[in-house]
């Protein structure tokens, strides 16, 4: 049986209101976001990059690694059908942060 994806794309929801959806997303080494969709537009702030896996928690050989940078801004349109993140876990050496703002 598939993992299902969580609705929580970042590790604390700091605004939600009718415009947007504001996360924070900070993960030391080593913690990890469980697998999770995006069901709109969104953008995101990198404020302490660092070096992330997206994993596929149902099969753990099936992944990316992805540095981040400081100061990177990234915007990703998600269209209809949603988008799912698999599970991002921190395999750095330093604390990985930024902001994830949904557009709705």
């Amino acid at each position: 049986m598939a993992t299902e994806p969580s609705e929580n794309v970042g590790t604390t929801l700091v605004l939600d209101n009718d415009k947007v959806r504001v996360w924070d997303l900070a993960l030391k080494p080593g913690e990890s976001l469980a697998k999770h969709i995006h069901r709109t537009d969104y953008f995101f702030i990198i404020e302490s990059g660092g070096l992330i896996r997206f994993a596929d928690p149902d099969n753990p050989s099936d992944y990316k690694d992805v540095q981040f940078e400081d100061g990177q801004v990234t915007f990703v349109d998600v269209g209809p059908e949603g988008h799912v993140d698999n599970r991002l876990t921190n395999i750095g050496s330093k604390a990985h942060h930024n902001y994830v703002i949904e557009l709705k």
